[in-house]
Order: C-alpha cells, then structure tokens, then sequence
C-alpha cells in the first residue's frame, strides 16, 4: 500500500483533475494531515475502522461503512485515524465538466447548491455504486494522451456528478425539515453570490436585491447551509482565486486588483486565512511539474 499513498500524495500535491486511491489504503497521506484546500468534490470512504476530519467549522468522525463527502473550497486536515483504518477516496474537479453540463447546474441544485456545508457523512448503504467509481477511475490509465481516454474520464465525472447529486439530495429531502421557499431563497442568493462576489461582499447588498431584511437572510442562509452569507461570498472569492492561480499567468496584484482587493497586502492575508496557505505559497505547491 506505501505505492498507492505515495502516488496519492503526489496527485493531491500537483493539483490533479482526479485523485484516486487507486484501491484501499491503511493510511492517509502527509498532505492530508495539515490544512488542505479542497479544490475538488472529495469522496472517502471508510472501510474499517474510523478516521476523523477538521475543517474550520467542526469535527467530523467517520466510522466503518460511512461515507465523507467533502465540498470543495473547503479547508480540512485529516486529525486522526485508528490502527485498523482501510478507507479509498477520490476527489475531481468540476470545472471540468461544467461545459458539458451548461445551464443545467442550478436546475439540478448542483453539489454546491444541495450540499452546502463543508462536509456530510452518509451511511455507504445509502450512496451505492461510489466504490465501483473509485474502481473505474483507478483503471484508467495516468498521463495517456489519448482522446478517448480522455473523454471517458470525463464522462465517468460527469455520471458520478449526477449520481452525487441524487445521494445528496435523497439523503437532505429525508432528513431535512427546511421549508421549499427557504430551499428557493437559498439557490437564489448563489445565483446572486455568483454574479456579485468580486464587488460585494455585504449580506445588505443580497439582502436588498432578494427583497428581505438582512436579519432574516441570514437567518434563513444559515438554517440551510450552517454558513453565513459572507463565508459564502468569502468561498466564491477563493475558488476564483485559486481559478486565476492555477489557469493564468496573473500576478498576485493583478489577481487581488481584479477582485477589488485595496492592495495585495490585504488580498493575501484574507487568502491565508481561508486556506492556510499564503498565495504565493499556494502557486509554488501547485506547480506541475
């Protein structure tokens, strides 16, 4: 197995489109173990034994026969995990199906939108077919270029996209008492989060355009997500970050110009903050080699 975490731990370090265990695996990573972004949708699955997450908001603890979902943008470091731990992962990014899905995310309450908060653990009885998944991508073969190959990873995240949504959703319509209109409220302010993150950054701003009181949209935001607004807001600013970061040539100043930072000083302090890591740190760690 020391094979397997070892060529895990390079893929999650070099910012791969599909991280894959490639099997299971008796211990997790050295990457995992201090504050990592997660720029993918992440999947673990627990085996045997437990293993223990720590995001900015709580502790999670997955048993045997569970299944940790992890959004992306969220920041985690695997805390503990027992002597008998056995679990697989994978984590994919979305970006690059988005194309391929089009207009049709907010219609289908995209991960982010039916799965809001930073993680979710299911019973693995309740999310079938993810280990056959995890075994089909571990298949495929590493840094071919080939265009078929290509094209079946990238229908493979495409199917298990759909399949996340469907576990996701059946499992929060089951055990979720939020109302419809605040379901609805909720996807309308991502849809504004969406348009607006760069320029505002106050639940006022939100508030004004869905036509309530700030009071009230925060209190619905949180009921449904267990975030504010403004982490919300704080969230899209980092993913377009990490975006810029990793697709363009774009300084540190440009980038924090472009999202109306006053100045790159304070731009990589609030990038710090919500990622553990400084934005130069975070380009050096995520260059390819």
């Amino acid at each position: 197995m020391a094979d397997g975490i070892q060529q895990l731990q390079q893929q999650l370090s070099s910012g791969c489109e599909v991280c894959c265990s490639k099997g299971m695996l008796d211990k997790f990573p050295d990457i995992l173990s201090v504050s990592f972004l997660v720029e993918h949708v992440g999947i673990i699955v627990c085996h045997r034994g437990q293993f223990t997450v720590m995001t900015a908001e709580e502790a999670y603890t997955v048993e045997s026969g569970k299944t940790l979902f992890v959004n992306r943008g969220t920041s985690f470091h695997v805390a503990d995990s027992s002597p008998d731990i056995l679990y697989s992962l994978l984590f994919y990014r979305v970006d690059a199906i988005k194309e391929i899905i089009g207009n049709t995310v907010m219609g289908m309450k995209f991960l982010e939108v039916i799965n809001p908060r930073p993680c979710q653990i299911v019973d693995s009885l309740e999310a079938p077919g993810l280990n056959h998944y995890i075994a089909m991508f571990s298949e495929l073969p590493d840094n071919i270029n080939d265009v078929f190959i290509e094209k079946e990873r990238l229908l493979l995240m495409l199917s298990l996209t759909y399949r996340l949504c469907y576990i996701i959703g059946r499992t929060m319509s089951s055990n979720n008492t939020i109302s419809g209109r605040h379901t609805t409220i909720y996807i309308e302010l991502m849809k504004l989060v969406g348009k607006h993150y760069d320029s505002e950054r106050g639940v006022a701003f939100y508030a004004d355009k869905l036509c309530l009181s700030p009071k009230y949209l925060s209190s619905i935001v949180k009921s449904v997500s267990g975030l504010t607004v403004q982490q919300h807001v704080f969230k899209a600013i980092v993913r377009r970050s990490i975006f810029l970061m990793n697709n363009t040539d774009k300084s540190v100043k440009e980038i924090s110009d472009s999202l109306n930072f006053p100045n790159p000083a304070a731009f990589g302090t609030f990038f710090k903050k919500q990622t553990g890591l400084s934005p130069r740190h975070f380009r050096k760690r995520n260059i390819r080699s």
